[in-house]
Order: structure tokens, then C-alpha cells, then sequence
């Protein structure tokens, strides 16, 4: 009976929907009507045949609710423009309300920067560009309106579609884009896998057509059951569905290779090009099933509406309304009012219609601000870490005689799947590492004193994070009570009077941050060291040529802390070489710790980690595991670089705040905190129980 009465619904809202662009038809005076402007930033090939309808559906529903608006589109070629002045343009101009662009992620990122160059009432930029990396850039600065959740969700139910449909899967591959689209699912495919019981045998990374063969190859070697591609491009969908069909046919192996694409493939192209076929699979963001848009959409246009239409007609209702809201409460920042009307609060569906609009109006009209809802779904944003939509809805469609059919739907609400960043890191929490608090303490001898080692391990003006970190971490452990006879420094320092540094002889982890690098002590710069250098300087004697080295014993505790980059192979030291496990070993077997806490910040960090499990006193906490890149933290527009790198904030934020925790109640601050990536602990049976643990023993001061 509920479904009935909801198929009704639907259908009354489907009927009432045609009545009203039956009557737009008819010829109006819009003359007296208030204009509200937007820019759209799309692609100019794709205007009439992808993007005209909703935009003109949105604009006629907009009229028809009688609101005494009308909407008017401004058009640029995301393609053929300059997005970076345009963008600032656009940014200037006050007849321009809103933004709606981009079709693709690297380029909203591109728009974003440029808009964000204006320090107050920045242009309002509605995307359904998916990366992570951009809410993470720009949430903070409230403009950015992510009307889709981030690929973080969409990774997680590709992975799920193909589990669910097919039991014999247990080996995974990736092949993805080389940009910042693919990289969300790069960064946590493996993490996701893992936690469905599935093995990560083999994650790819290409960048154009031409690679796609040696890229297929690999993973059909790795010996993967299924497959998630993430194309660079929608014409790479059919050459790649065609090389897994063909290897499934004519391989003698036991079982084929599933395959699903994510959103980028959901696109007309693939049904009325020369190579179009059946049975192409994949998930892609759609509107709510349950608010009527897409019954209505098809009944007017034939189709379905393919990704992002849904999103487009969300952001012309949400411009248009909050522009009402602005000039009736009086607040010259449209961001603000957004903000107010994007509250959460709306649990029905339908708020799209021309009717519904106009009840919005009449709500706004007499003080009240009403909770919307839209084509999308209930437009419930999260404004506490990004501005991103908390849920969205996924279809899973397939091709089937040069149509769209669409096999079922998937969301957060139905309490299996994560949604926006912040609920994908509530998912995450369920699967912490168990440790053991139940651990035996090991007998140490006593101790006798403290020395720290700080490597930036990277050099160079876009790597200013790494030595920014270790300057924090530095001059957090003077105040612990450390003198530069008991820490070794090592930094490129080139930062702090680079040329492209304003500030000249600052080094900063925050904006308006206090100063990192007065009073700074180094003992070798990077660039005159090699890898094999930094070992000596670690288990060495001092001599001419390392006059300082470590110096400790059996009796004294380390801590090290390492930031830079990383690679699967180990953590780099200036992109050029490779560490690995054998340092730490070579420090046990000279006996230079009683214990030794490394703290590492690098991508894939946990690799190395791995090979130092059972060395005995010593602990590692990693930035991420061994599959997944870290992410970087506090983009300064200004500098045009990252301060900071989110793990290292969570370390010293917990440091400043408890100096005696435990290194399990650092551990889960970290985990918690550390968005992007997966803190990981190592070696823990070796070390002692986390729980009676506290980091304050790594300081003199105690």
C-alpha cells in the first residue's frame, strides 16, 4: 500500500509538472521582472543536447511559481576559456549572482582559485565535480556548493555493486584517470576494499588513450576478478569494455573479469557512437527516485537525465531563492543566505516543482526561511567540515539498445553506505585497528635521556608543508624542554627566503600562524646530504665529514619524525632515492634506542613500516597505509601553497593540548581527525600497551 500511495504521488507530481511547461508555451511579459543572473561554465558542444534542458525547465518552473523573477544564463565554453580570468572576471561583476561549472574536476578547481582570489563576498560555485580535493581546498572558505557527495561514496558502492552481484570476487583492480577526478578513488579503493573482504591486487593510473592497452594488461595479469575503471575520458568507455570482453572470451582461465565505470561513462556517447554496444555497467550520481524529477524529466524529454542534470536544476532553484532571501533579510553575502536555506531540515521531496517554489516564496516573504528540497533529494549540506551534500543518490545503470536503463538505486539513507566526507570518516571509525589494551609491558631499561631526529625529507617551493611541519614539530619540542644538542635538523631550507615567499624569513603552519623559523638551529641541509649519508648521521660516530650525529643508547629514547614524500617503494628523499626498513633495523642492531616513537608523514608510509614490524622498542604511527597518498592541509591562496599536512596538524593539535595522552589516545585523535588518508599504528606487540603508554616520556621536560 505505501508503495502505491508513493507511485501516485509521483505520478499526480509527474502530471502536475506537464500541465505547468504545457502553459510556459504561451508568450509572457517578463519585462517587470526581477533578473537573477548566472554564469554557466560547461562545455559549449554539449549546451543543446545535455545541459539546455534543465537549465530552460528550471528557469520556466521559476516563472510559473508567479515570484516575480526571471532567471537568465550567461554562458561560457569551459573548454575554450580562460578559467582563471574568467573566473576573476566573473568575480567582479555584480550583476552575476552565481556560478555553475565545471564538467570536470581539475577545472573547478581551477574556477575556485580564481574566485577565491576575492577576500569577501566570494561568487557562490555550485559543482557536481566529485573529487575530494576540492571540498578539502575550499570548504573552509564557504563559496563551494558540492551539490553531489565526493567519489569517496561512489568507490565504496562500485565496490559493494560488484561484490553483492558477483561471489566469486575476492581480487580487485583500479584503472583510473591521472588527475584529481581519479585520485579520490586511488586514495581509497585499497582502504575499501580491504574492509569488504576483498584483496587490492592491482590499482593504474593513466593518463590518455594511448596507455590504455599496457594499463588493461597489467591488470589482467594481476589475476583481479573484477575491475572499477574510471576513465580519463568518455571515449576511452567502449575500447575498454571491449578488451575485458574479449580477454573474458577468450581466456582459458576459470572465471572473467566483472567490470563496472564510474560516473563519467554515464553519458549519451557511448549508445550513438560507431563502436556503441550492450551490458556497459557502472554507477553514476542521479536525482532522488523518490522526488519525481527524472518520471518527469523522461516524460517531457524521452530520456532519462544523465549526470549532473539534476545538480543544474538545483543550483538555479537554490540561486534564485536564496537571492530573494538575501535582499528580504538584508545580507549582502549570498553564501550566508544559502547557508541559511540549505539547513537540513527538509524531509519530503518534490521541492523542485513550480508549486513548491512558490510556497518557498511566500515562506521567505513573511520572515521565515524554509527548509528546501530539490531535484536531488533534500539538499541537506554539511557545514560543519565542507560544504558538500550529505546524500546523494547513485544509479546503477547498464546500456542496453542504445538506452540508459537504469537497475536500481543506492544512497546513504538506506543505512548501508557512507555519504559525504564526514559520514564516509564516521564509516571509517568502525574500522580502527584493534589494539590490544590488555598488552603485557615490557621491561625496559631505565631511562636516561631524550633526543629527537626531524627530517623534511622534499625541498622546493611547492613542498613548503614538509618543513613548515618539521619547524612545528621543532619548536614544539624546545618548549618540551629539548636543546639543539638533542635534536638533529634536517631541512632543505629553502622556504624562508625563497623569492616567491612575501613574508621574507617566515615559515608559517597557519595563516597568521606565529613565525616556525626564529631561532632555528640546522644541522645539515638537505641537498648535501644522500639517503645513505642520513643513515650515518643516525648509527655514526661524529668525524669531519658528520660532524653531528645521534649519539643515543640502549638508555635513551627517540623520537623521529619524517615528512615528505612517498611511494610505494619507500619514503623519498628528494624524489631521488628511496628509504626503507633497513635504517631502522641497522639503529636496533647498534643499539642507539631504549625506545623509539616514528612519527611519518608521507604517502604510502605504512609500506615501510610494515618491514620494521618486530624490531623490538620500536613504535610507528603512520600518516597512511600502505596502499594510499596523504593529503596535504591549509591552503594559503596567497602563497599559492599547502601549510600543512592534515596528519601532522592532528599530531601536534594533540600534542598542544594533552602533552602527557597516551599513544593510544593519540592514535585515535589522529585517526579521527586525519581526513584523507588512514592513520596506522605498527609494531605495537613489540612496544608495549598503547593504553599505559604516554608520549610525554619522549620529553625532558617530564
Amino acid at each position: 500500500m505505501k508503495n502505491l500511495i508513493n507511485s501516485l504521488c509521483v505520478l499526480l507530481l509527474c502530471m502536475g509538472t506537464l500541465l505547468s511547461c504545457e502553459k510556459s508555451s504561451m508568450t509572457e511579459d517578463t519585462t517587470d521582472l526581477k533578473e537573477v543572473r548566472i554564469a554557466v561554465v560547461l562545455p559549449e558542444k554539449d549546451r543543446e543536447s545535455l545541459w539546455n534542458n534543465a537549465l530552460k525547465w528550471a528557469a520556466d518552473n521559476i516563472r510559473k511559481a508567479d515570484i516575480g523573477v526571471k532567471v537568465v544564463y550567461e554562458w561560457v565554453d569551459e573548454e575554450s576559456a580562460d578559467l582563471t580570468e574568467m573566473g576573476v572576471a566573473l568575480s567582479n561583476r555584480e550583476d552575476i549572482q552565481s556560478i555553475i561549472g565545471c564538467n570536470i574536476s581539475v577545472n573547478t578547481q581551477q574556477l575556485a582559485f580564481a574566485l577565491a582570489r576575492k577576500k569577501e563576498n566570494i561568487k557562490p560555485l555550485f559543482t557536481f565535480s566529485t573529487s575530494q580535493e576540492l571540498p578539502r581546498i575550499f570548504g573552509h572558505r564557504g563559496f563551494l556548493w558540492g551539490l553531489c557527495e565526493t567519489d569517496i561514496s561512489q568507490s565504496e558502492i562500485l565496490l559493494s555493486c560488484l561484490s553483492n552481484e558477483n561471489n566469486h570476487v575476492k581480487k580487485v583492480a583500479l584503472l583510473a584517470s591521472d588527475d584529481i577526478y581519479g585520485q579520490t578513488f586511488v586514495d581509497w579503493f585499497a582502504f575499501q576494499a580491504v574492509e569488504l573482504d576483498m584483496e587490492p591486487v592491482c590499482i593504474v593510473t593513466y593518463k590518455n588513450s594511448s596507455e590504455l592497452e599496457t594499463c588493461l594488461k597489467r591488470i589482467v595479469d594481476s589475476g583481479a576478478d573484477a575491475m572499477v575503471c574510471v576513465p580519463v575520458a568518455v571515449e576511452d568507455v567502449v575500447p575498454v569494455h571491449n578488451y575485458i570482453q574479449n580477454w573474458n572470451f577468450t581466456s582459458m582461465t576459470a572465471g572473467n573479469i566483472s567490470l563496472m565505470f564510474a560516473d563519467k561513462a554515464y553519458n549519451k556517447a557511448i549508445l550513438n557512437g560507431a563502436e556503441s554496444v550492450d551490458f556497459i555497467s557502472g554507477l553514476a550520481p542521479s536525482s532522488n527516485p523518490s522526488s519525481g524529477f527524472s518520471i518527469s524529466y523522461e516524460a517531457l524529454y524521452g530520456r532519462l537525465p544523465y549526470a549532473g542534470e539534476a545538480e543544474v536544476y538545483d543550483a538555479v532553484l537554490i540561486t534564485t531563492l536564496a537571492s530573494i532571501w538575501a535582499e528580504k533579510n538584508n545580507e549582502p553575502d549570498l553564501n550566508k543566505a544559502i547557508a541559511a536555506l540549505l539547513n537540513g531540515k527538509n524531509n519530503s521531496q518534490g521541492g523542485w516543482t513550480a508549486g513548491m517554489i512558490a510556497n518557498y516564496y511566500q515562506e521567505i516573504m513573511v520572515g521565515g526561511t524554509p527548509a528546501l528540497s530539490g531535484a536531488t533529494g533534500t539538499l541537506d549540506f554539511d557545514t560543519e567540515y565542507y560544504t558538500t551534500i550529505r546524500s546523494t543518490s547513485y544509479a546503477h545503470w547498464i546500456s542496453y539498445k542504445e538506452k540508459m536503463v537504469i537497475i536500481d538505486y543506492y544512497s546513504r539513507n538506506s543505512g548501508v553506505h557512507s555519504s559525504s566526507p564526514v559520514a564516509a570518516w564516521e564509516w571509517k571509525k568502525q574500522h580502527m585497528q584493534d589494539v590490544d589494551g590488555n598488552g603485557n609491558e615490557i621491561n625496559y631499561p631505565k631511562l636516561k635521556d631524550n633526543y629527537a631526529v626531524l627530517v623534511a625529507a622534499s625541498e622546493g617551493w611547492k613542498n613548503y608543508r614538509h618543513q613548515a611541519d618539521v619547524l612545528g614539530f621543532y619548536q614544539y619540542l624546545k618548549e618540551q624542554g629539548y636543546d639543539d644538542d638533542h635534536i638533529i635538523l634536517i631541512m632543505a631550507d629553502d622556504i624562508a627566503t625563497n623569492e616567491r615567499n612575501p613574508l621574507q624569513g617566515v615559515v608559517r603552519r597557519e595563516k597568521e600562524g606565529k613565525n616556525l623559523y626564529e631561532d632555528v638551529q640546522i644541522d645539515y641541509k638537505l641537498g648535501d646530504l644522500t639517503s645513505n649519508d642520513l643513515k650515518q648521521i643516525l648509527t655514526g660516530m661524529p668525524s669531519e665529514a658528520y660532524p653531528v650525529t645521534l649519539g643515543s643508547s640502549t638508555n635513551d629514547n627517540v623520537l623521529f619524525f619524517w615528512s615528505g614524500h612517498g611511494t610505494q617503494q619507500g619514503w623519498q628523499w628528494r624524489d631521488t632515492e628511496s628509504l626503507d626498513a633497513d635504517f631502522a633495523k641497522q639503529m636496533f642492531a647498534d643499539m642507539q634506542f631504549r625506545k623509539m616513537f616514528a612519527i611519518i608523514e608521507t604517502c604510502y608510509s605504512g609500506g615501510v613500516a610494515q618491514g620494521c614490524i618486530g624490531i623490538p622498542g620500536l613504535l610507528m604511527m603512520t600518516a597512511a597505509n600502505p596502499y594510499e597518498p596523504s593529503k596535504a592541509d591549509a591552503f594559503d591562496d596567497e602563497l599559492q601553497v599547502y601549510l600543512s599536512n592534515t596528519f601532522t596538524s592532528s599530531i601536534l593539535s594533540q600534542f598542544e593540548r594533552n602533552p602527557q595522552c597516551t599513544i593510544y589516545d593519540l592514535y585515535l585523535h589522529a585517526f579521527d581527525k586525519t581526513r584523507g588518508s588512514h592513520v596506522m599504528v605498527y609494531n605495537a606487540e613489540h612496544y608495549g600497551n598503547l593504553y599505559l603508554n604516554e608520549i610525554s616520556e619522549y620529553y625532558p621536560k617530564y
